[in-house]
């Protein structure tokens, strides 16, 4: 009897064991090569982002791993679609060893990503793992670090018997941002279209929320009128550019004399208004044009009524 009963629990147990009624946990997994964690970098790369995907790996095992490589997917969450992937080599593993390998490769797109990342042994899938991330767009607005605030003209001296003349513009900058170095100034006088002459000169660092000034010694004819426009240049690019509102006549003004003149910039219209004297003027000779007078007719009437008057009373006498 009792090796009936003995038969009778082994056969159930068989029966269990065979069916999946014992707990899996029981069943030790067979250890194979695994993705212990993963990063992911993004950086935008003009209309696409270069992901670099790390994958760290472990073997478990007490014998070295076979070929393993690494297949990495970008999938669209909304469809789950893959819109890209790279495949790489990773090579072997040794026993109770782990190590990690970086793949990059671009993504088309900006928003939500979904990153998954394979492990293959030999070809056969033996472990994967993957994340969300959110890739943006950086948007960056220039600020320029120096900005200008006047332009300072001092003529020096005429020469050339009197036709040419030597001045300094000296352009007010002001550095609104961090510390700029290699600043340059460049100063352009300008006649037309057609006549422009240039000087330019370095400036000394500026630090954060410092201010100076450039000189730039230049020499043109006397005789003209011109408008100036300056541009700031830090490190290779242009950070400022702004001209006078109306032309100067260097000639007129006295030598040794610093004179002030206000700076736009260069991408804002100037406009020229007339002066109130001159509206005034135009407005009073428009209102006050000749009307047709009767003045001269009236005259002639009243001197021949005069002459008739006059012979009649000559009759009479």
């Amino acid at each position: 009897m009792k090796v009936m009963n003995l038969l009778l629990f082994f056969s159930i147990f068989v029966f269990c064991v065979s069916s999946g009624c014992i707990n899996q946990d029981v069943i030790e997994e067979t250890p194979h090569p695994r993705i212990t964690n993963m990063d992911v970098m993004s950086t935008p790369a003009n209309e696409e982002f270069e992901l670099k995907v790390t994958a760290y790996i472990q073997n478990p095992l007490n014998t070295d791993t076979g070929s393993l490589s690494l297949k990495v997917k970008a999938k669209d969450p909304s469809t789950n679609l893959i819109i890209a992937e790279h495949e790489e080599s990773v090579g072997y593993l040794k026993a109770n060893e782990q190590s990690y390998k970086t793949i990059s490769f671009n993504v088309a797109g900006d928003g939500d990503k979904i990153v998954l990342i394979e492990l293959f042994e030999d070809g056969s899938l033996v472990d994967e793992s993957s994340t969300h991330v959110r890739l943006v767009s950086e948007v960056t607005e220039e600020v320029p670090n120096v900005i200008l605030t006047d332009l300072m003209i001092e003529t020096i001296q005429a020469t050339n018997y009197g036709e040419d003349i030597i001045f300094e513009a000296s352009p007010g900058l002001y550095n609104q941002g961090e510390e700029a170095n290699k600043i340059t100034v460049v100063v352009t006088a300008i006649v037309d279209d057609y006549t422009r002459y240039t000087g330019s000169a370095i400036a000394s660092n500026l630090e954060q929320s410092q201010k100076t000034r450039a000189t730039v010694r230049m020499t043109v004819p006397a005789d003209k009128s011109y408008s100036f426009n300056v541009d700031v240049i830090v490190d290779g690019e242009v950070t400022s550019s702004a001209q006078t509102t109306s032309s100067i006549k260097l000639h007129d003004l006295k030598l040794e004399t610093p004179t002030t003149y206000s700076l736009v910039e260069s991408s804002s219209p100037i406009a020229e208004e007339m002066p109130a004297e001159e509206e005034e003027e135009s407005v009073e000779e428009t209102t006050e044009e000749e009307s047709p007078g009767f003045e001269t007719p009236l005259f002639v009437v009243a001197i021949l009524c005069a002459m008739g008057i006059l012979r009649r009373w000559k009759k009479d006498c």
